[in-house]
Order: C-alpha cells, then sequence, then structure tokens
C-alpha cells in the first residue's frame, strides 16, 4: 500500500493561491543601498547565497527563497528587494510567477521605491 490512505487517493492537493511576499523594501532591507550596513552577521550572508543564482546560473527549483528578515517565525515572506533584484534568477519564483502565485511585478522595483543593489554579491559586499 502507498504511503496516501484509501481516503486520500484522489483527494485534490491544495497549494496556497499566492506566494507570501512583501510588496515593498522595508526600512532596514539589506537590498537597499541606503540601509545601514553590518545590521546582520557575515555568515548568515554566505549561508543567503543559495537564494541568489545568475543569468545561466540560476537558483534551482529546490533553493531557498530569502525571507524578509521581519517575517514571523514559521510564516515566511519573500524579501520584496530580493524579489526585485535576484528573482528572475530563482527557477522556483520563475515557476510561481508562472502558475500565476507571484504577480510578474515583483521581478522588478517598483516606480517609488529607494535605490537597490544590483546584485546578491553587490548587496553581501556591502554588508559584511
Amino acid at each position: 500500500m502507498s504511503p496516501a490512505s484509501r481516503s486520500e487517493v484522489g483527494k485534490p492537493i491544495t497549494v496556497p493561491l499566492e506566494l507570501s511576499h512583501c510588496v515593498r523594501p522595508c526600512a532596514n532591507c539589506p537590498w537597499r543601498t541606503d540601509s545601514p550596513a553590518g545590521e546582520f552577521p557575515a555568515e548568515r550572508y554566505e549561508t543567503l547565497r543559495a537564494t541568489a543564482g545568475s543569468p545561466g546560473r540560476e537558483a534551482g527549483l529546490g533553493a531557498p527563497i530569502f525571507a524578509c528578515h521581519k517575517s514571523e517565525p514559521g510564516r515566511d515572506r519573500a524579501c520584496a528587494g530580493w524579489l526585485a533584484v535576484a528573482g528572475v534568477d530563482h527557477l522556483g519564483i520563475r515557476l510561481a510567477v508562472a502558475l500565476g502565485r507571484l504577480p510578474t511585478t515583483v521581478l522588478q522595483p517598483g516606480a517609488d521605491w529607494p535605490e537597490l543593489f544590483s546584485s546578491y554579491d553587490e548587496m553581501a559586499e556591502r554588508n559584511t
């Protein structure tokens, strides 16, 4: 017998309609060029490097997301700054956009947003 019980066979799987995400960078978002440097330990940026790919070397489907540091425990929301700068190079984010779980607008900074770093490396270097 498979891991699914008989009562679960044929039962529809529910997937959240929208991937939880921030709609704009917060005041101390590490992706903002005007945010205070050194707010988080350098080791954290090395760990989070797995969230950022580059053209032709995208972060894979199983790669973690860069969650907003203001997310509640167990309720991670994707960081708006990360989505706008690095989201297009993350296959999981591109799939979420393709499936309608994220609007395409998250992949670009909003018109009234503060200036953001242009890459993960630039952001991490300035913040460590």
